[in-house]
């Protein structure tokens, strides 16, 4: 295929910005309703709920990795996002069949795989189309890469909620299944317009790829015995350090010891290609930035995308009528009634995100620039102040929420406009950097273990906390009734709006939103605090009514927990976790020395 052209996109990027639009509203739409359908259908705990999507946030970025590595070495990006998507529209369907918890596990597991898989190789993708004649473009290219992702975002995170409340999981997850499935079909239509990177491994592939999996099976394994054999307080931490210990020393072992000369040539190539010399140097230098800084950034970030802001928005004291205040104004009452679902909400940062890239890019970008050269890591440095801003006007509102003070959702939104303004700046920005400063063989790899990696390490860290906050309760009797009562070992501690955690099989039946019987699982509010009596009465999570409920308490086989960061002191923890990545990012990055790598304006696809 000729080079591409100096002045205009290169042929392959409409087909690759249209898949990425369908995936995206495949991935945002699933992800925009599942902590709603884990509190409201699984009955999870709103903590257990966001250590799960949380945990399967970590999957979709961490897969990258064995995505990068089946592309740049064995497979290329074509096959490798071919074959992926497949397994990615395989756990869709599983999830659609909402036939439980392990079922639900077993479809987030595909779906991680699969859209992890994908990632690196598409991002990629988009820089592999331009050499260094046209490489002007690149920034302009992102940008529409970007804007194609949000736009998908949007229409999915708006529609899916609608789809659930009406029509039931089945269809909710189903609708995102089928536009993965066009995805693919709308990539495999341009397969003949890309430049395309062959992989490192020509020869012996197969053999290569044997050697692979046979070296990623006990890592993998023994991440994961590790994640269930320690506590909840540190088990995420540990599991997660010890993949990556592991991950680092296959790869010493497998280069400073004899088992090298048992590689395949090609294969023993590529590693050296990304793990000495230059690309080590750039690898270690870029993650430092990515795996603490650009990690807090993505911890807080991900909490906006359907995990607890969308949980803090299912509470009726946050008024989710966008236009109440236009009640009884003349031909506009009729739109005071609207009210949105509380997924519906984040469908703001899409919004904000088509509205905010074109100021950024032409209006406050050239304001700032004049008063100081703005780089790529200060607009990142900015970017995290503002993020940690962001996390105040949440915490403020959980605070009212707490004290039984209706909040209007428009101060949500104003949160959403700050995170927003902190993803042009941190999020764009970082993609461009981690792909121009990776040398040229192992773009893929490197996007992977930087970029992407970091946003899995800050999911990692968000499970991390949601499982350690987790305080359990001595339960010693629950008595039903028009009013539901917990007596417990000690109720000193306790507030009204605190949240407490039921799960297991406890004996007592309550009924659901749809007004089916249901065991007492779940989050639930204290309405009311007997410390004579060293009881609490409970309210539901949502309207915050007493619930009513029947049968009669079992001590065996169930737990009750409360939270360790009570109300708006979780979302506190977060903005002052990333008031100091911010700071330390003042001082590190300092320290990094800037390089570009794209290709030279002779090279051909």
């Amino acid at each position: 295929m000729r080079a591409a052209a100096e002045d205009r996109m290169p042929p392959g990027i409409p087909y690759i910005v249209a898949n990425e639009f369908a995936e995206r509203f495949c991935y945002y739409g699933i992800n925009a309703i599942l902590a709603v359908y884990m509190t409201q259908s699984l009955h999870f705990g709103q903590a257990k709920a966001t250590e799960w999507q949380s945990l399967f946030k970590f999957g979709a970025y961490f897969f990258p990795l064995i995505g990068a590595i089946l592309s740049d070495v064995f497979w290329g990006k074509y096959r490798t996002i071919m074959v992926l998507a497949m397994v990615y529209c395989a756990g869709c369907v599983v999830i659609a069949l909402d036939l439980g918890p392990a079922s639900l596990a077993i479809g987030l597991g595909l779906m991680a795989f699969g859209t992890g898989g994908i990632k690196p190789c598409v991002s990629t993708n988009v820089g592999d189309q331009f050499t260094s004649k046209n490489q002007h473009l690149i920034e302009r290219a992102f940008s529409y890469f970007y804007l194609s992702i949000n736009a998908g975002a949007s229409f999915s995170i708006y529609f899916c909620p609608v789809w659930l409340d009406a029509y039931g999981p089945g269809v909710a997850f189903g609708i995102p299944a089928a536009m993965m499935l066009a995805a693919t079909f709308v990539f495999w239509l341009g397969r003949h317009r890309y430049v395309t990177v062959p992989p490192a491994m020509t020869q012996g592939a197969n053999h290569g790829l044997f050697l692979f999996v046979l070296a990623l099976v006990p890592v993998m394994g023994i991440s994961v015995w590790v994640f269930n054999a320690v506590g909840p307080d540190y088990r995420t931490l540990a599991a997660v350090t010890t993949l990556l210990v592991l991950m680092v020393l296959t790869v010493v072992v497998s280069l400073q010891t004899k088992l090298r000369n048992a590689l395949p040539p090609e294969l023993r190539g590529w590693m050296e290609e990304a793990f000495t010399g230059d690309a080590r140097k750039q690898l270690t230098g870029l993650a430092v930035i990515y795996f603490i800084f650009i990690a807090m950034y993505w911890s807080l970030w991900e909490q906006s995308n359907g995990q607890t802001w969308t949980l803090q928005a299912t509470s009726d004291y946050m008024d989710k009528h966008l236009f109440g205040f236009l009640a009884g104004v003349p031909g506009l009452n009729a739109l005071s009634g609207y009210e949105m679902l509380p997924a519906q909400i984040q469908v703001v940062n899409g919004l904000f995100i088509l509205i905010l890239v074109p100021v950024f890019t032409f209006v406050v970008y050239p304001l700032l620039g004049r008063l100081f050269t703005l780089t790529p890591l200060r607009k990142i440095g900015i970017g995290l102040w503002i993020i940690a801003a962001s996390y105040l006007i949440v915490a403020w509102i959980e605070g009212r929420i707490m004290k039984g003070i209706t909040v209007s959702l428009w101060w949500q939104i104003l949160a959403f406009a700050v995170l927003t303004a902190s993803e042009v700046m941190v999020s764009i920005t970082a993609i461009e950097f981690s792909y121009r400063q990776a040398p040229l063989k192992v773009k893929s790899f490197i996007m992977a273990a930087t970029y992407l990696l970091s946003s899995s390490i800050g999911s990692a860290f968000t499970a991390q906390v949601n499982s350690a906050m987790v305080k359990p309760l001595a339960a010693q009797e629950i008595t039903a009734g028009a009013e539901t009562w917990v007596r417990l070992a000690d109720v000193a501690n306790l507030q009204v709006g605190q949240k407490i955690d039921f799960e297991g099989e406890n004996g007592i039946q309550t009924t659901d939103a749809k007004g089916q019987p249901s065991v007492l699982n779940g989050t639930f509010l204290i309405a009311a605090v007997d410390t004579a009596g060293n009881r609490v009465q409970l309210a539901d999570a949502i309207h915050n009514q007493p619930v009513a409920s029947t049968g009669t308490f079992k001590a065996d086989g169930n737990t009750v927990s409360t939270y360790k960061l009570v109300g708006p002191d979780y979302f506190l923890f977060f903005a002052g976790a990333g008031a100091i990545s911010a700071l330390l990012f003042m001082l590190v990055a300092g320290f990094y020395r800037e390089r570009t790598h794209v290709r030279p304006a002779d090279a051909t696809g």
